[in-house]
């Protein structure tokens, strides 16, 4: 790691000054040794020597004072090797080969807490806080010893007050002028950077949790919306669906997350729709609609609104945000509305107020363009003995029947009705008074013809049903309501013929 390179630098580096500084302060003893020697050596030889190797009092005082100058130097420079030491804020210290330690630095005396005087010449086991790290750190040092070079992070316990520690360990050897080797060690506390890293761990641990929180609570929120609602990425794979989508698709939720969108969608069509779409929402444009498509295994129509929507995810990306609607009920119901504002719940033709508004319609179309209209009212003869006899359950039967007869005897274009009751008209266009008379004369055939079969009770039953029925042609400046009117009279002068007639009117 980044973070452990530049400790294992910096506690090198402070190694390579300490054994500068301790190789410096170590020569200048040695060269001073020296030069006492050389000086008892010359002394000698003028005091035991022949003449010519005697000193004069001149020289012996200049050699004294040169010995006395490299003192105070070898002096200053101990006091300043150690000033620069001191000036080191990670504690530093020197031991030899037995772990006497024979240099140590204002921040490690601190760290022991002791004076300097107190430290020097001790040896670092005795210093060591308890006997395992006495014998960890004599292995240590027999390892040094040795020609290996230690770094190490060490995780400890203050012994005073309990406090976590965190410092880097960097243990050298190098020698003395002498050629006696010696351990240089450096410390640095790391505690106040591993603390830190902690708290941003700890801290970073949280937002991932909470995060983990906020999506798993959406999740939840997503999941109670009946329909389905789903998130993906500009790419248009999936990031995030409910339960809706999932189970109007037969499958998990996990195991749509990832995919396109589009390998998932209901038809080829709605696929192709996705794609064009998407491309639009990524452009910052909203899109709602209403969609209508053919369920896939059923056949069935369904209807949903879609709204899209462009958004930004989590990490700023562009992303699309889509919820359909089920409105298949409603749509279903409004033309069920539709259906039974114009038609005859019962038989299933058009209702009186349809048939009025479309031969109104018809009317007008037949006069602008100079085409005949007739009409043709009729109804069952003796329908309420039908009633009294079988229940008006089994004269429901016979209505239904007689509407199913009534539609395979018309073309198309003709608009019949019921009119109310057991009572219905026909308007034909382009339909003359005689074509009219031979629809309906077609029409009392099939009537009376073949009894009804119907079900009475827990018995099969046949109902013989005959009309009786006017017929008109609309007359030019006539209206529609004249008509009716004069329709309405053959039927009931075809009732005063005996029934199962058709007269015109």
């Amino acid at each position: 790691m980044v973070q452990e390179d530049w400790r294992h630098d910096l506690a090198f580096s402070l190694i390579g000054f300490g054994l500068g500084a301790a190789t410096w302060s170590l020569g200048g003893g040695a060269w001073l040794a020296l030069l006492a020697a050389a000086g008892s050596a010359a002394l000698a030889r003028h005091t035991l020597g022949p003449s010519r190797d005697r000193l004069s009092t001149t020289e012996s005082q200049q050699l004294a004072d040169r010995l006395s100058n490299e003192r105070e130097r070898h002096e200053a420079t101990q006091q300043f090797v150690q000033r620069m030491l001191d000036v080191v804020p990670m504690p530093i210290y020197v031991k030899d080969a037995a772990g006497r330690i024979i240099i140590v630095n204002r921040a490690q005396a601190e760290q022991w807490g002791l004076a300097r005087e107190e430290v020097i010449g001790n040896t670092s086991f005795s210093m060591a806080p308890d006997p395992e790290r006495a014998r960890l750190t004599h292995e240590e040092d027999a390892r040094v010893l040795a020609g290996e070079s230690i770094y190490k992070e060490e995780h400890t316990l203050d012994g005073n007050h309990g406090a976590e520690q965190f410092r880097v360990i960097a243990k050298a050897r190098c020698e003395d002028p002498e050629g006696q080797p010696v351990i240089v060690c450096a410390r640095f506390d790391t505690t106040q950077w591993r603390q830190a890293e902690r708290t941003v761990q700890q801290a970073l641990a949280r937002e991932q949790l909470l995060r983990q929180r906020n999506q798993d609570f959406v999740q939840r929120v997503l999941d109670v919306i009946p329909d389905p609602f789903y998130i993906k990425d500009r790419n248009g794979r999936l990031l995030m669906v409910n339960e809706a989508f999932a189970r109007q698709r037969g499958r998990s939720r996990e195991s749509v997350i990832g995919l396109l969108s589009t390998e998932v969608e209901l038809t080829p069509q709605l696929a192709a729709d996705t794609r064009r779409e998407d491309e639009t929402v990524l452009e910052g444009i909203s899109i709602s609609k209403e969609q209508h498509y053919l369920d896939p295994l059923t056949g069935e129509d369904r209807f949903r609104l879609i709204s899209k929507r462009p958004l930004s995810d989590m990490d700023g990306q562009p992303a699309i945000v889509v919820a359909h609607i089920n409105i298949t009920r409603w749509r279903i119901a409004e033309r069920e509305l539709e259906r039974l504002a114009h038609e005859d719940a019962l038989t299933g033709l058009p209702n009186r107020r349809h048939f009025l508004t479309e031969a109104d319609r018809l009317a007008s179309s037949a006069t602008r363009h100079g085409h005949p209209l007739s009409l043709i009212i009729f109804d069952l003869d003796h329908f309420k003995q039908i009633n009294d006899r079988h229940g008006h359950l089994v004269g429901d039967v016979v209505l239904r029947q007689v509407a199913m007869r009534l539609r395979e005897q018309l073309r198309s274009e003709d608009l019949p009705c019921r009119w109310g009751g057991e009572e219905f008209v026909i308007l034909l266009p382009m339909t003359d008074v005689e074509m009219a008379a031979t629809v309906a004369e077609r029409l009392r055939k099939a009537m009376a013809g073949a009894p009804l079969h119907v079900r009475d009770g827990d018995a099969d039953a046949h109902v013989d049903v005959t009309i009786s029925g006017g017929i008109t042609a609309r007359k030019l400046g006539e209206t529609l309501e004249e008509c009716l009117a004069r329709a309405d009279r053959a039927l009931y002068a075809a009732k005063d013929a005996g029934r199962n007639c058709m007269l015109q009117g």
